[in-house]
């Protein structure tokens, strides 16, 4: 056997093994086995939801900007710290920018690399209230029902219960 030989025979392998596993996995999928099953309405999660994700989405992405803000005035003679300023690209463009100030004689290696890593996660803080504030736009929920729908219904009525000595009590019952 020529040293050729041996090397195209673990190809070899390789190359009948992937055009079996691809022609087995082409078969399933048409036979449907490989889509996954349509969502279920009861798998969905309510309508709130949608709402709770974009509040929650834009307090991270301000939590995260309050920060970087922050530090940009703490340290204003740092390398970045006024592109520090600017919302969700500013901690990326001060990044680029890492390193010692040009009038900062005893510059440590660790303040710069801690500097670093500080921006860097600012800026995935940042990047991450993004996207949880995209999946609350695009988030699908399950119909509202048809009795939530339905126009409000209110009445006042006497209560049964006594409100004092020469009084009644009034109540407001209904679906809300």
């Amino acid at each position: 056997m020529t040293r050729f030989a041996r090397l195209l025979r673990p190809l070899a392998a390789f190359a009948a093994s992937s055009s079996i596993a691809a022609s087995s996995s082409s078969a399933r999928a048409a036979d449907g086995e490989s889509r996954p099953p349509a969502p279920v309405e009861a798998d969905l999660p309510p309508p709130s939801a949608r709402a709770a994700h974009l509040i929650a989405g834009a307090a991270t992405t301000a939590v995260w900007y309050g920060g970087a803000l922050g530090a940009s005035y703490i340290w204003p003679e740092a390398p970045g710290a006024t592109d520090l300023r600017i919302p969700i690209a500013g901690p990326w463009i001060a990044l680029g920018e890492t390193g010692c100030a040009e009038d900062e004689p005893d510059c440590s290696v660790v303040i710069v690399v801690l500097r670093a890593v500080l921006t860097a996660i600012d800026g995935v803080g940042q990047a991450g209230g993004l996207l949880i504030l995209g999946e609350g736009l695009f988030l699908p929920t399950r119909e509202r029902s048809a009795e939530r729908t339905k126009t409000p219904e209110f009445a006042i009525a006497p209560s049964a219960a006594p409100a004092g000595k020469n009084g009644i009590g009034l109540g407001l019952r209904g679906v809300f």
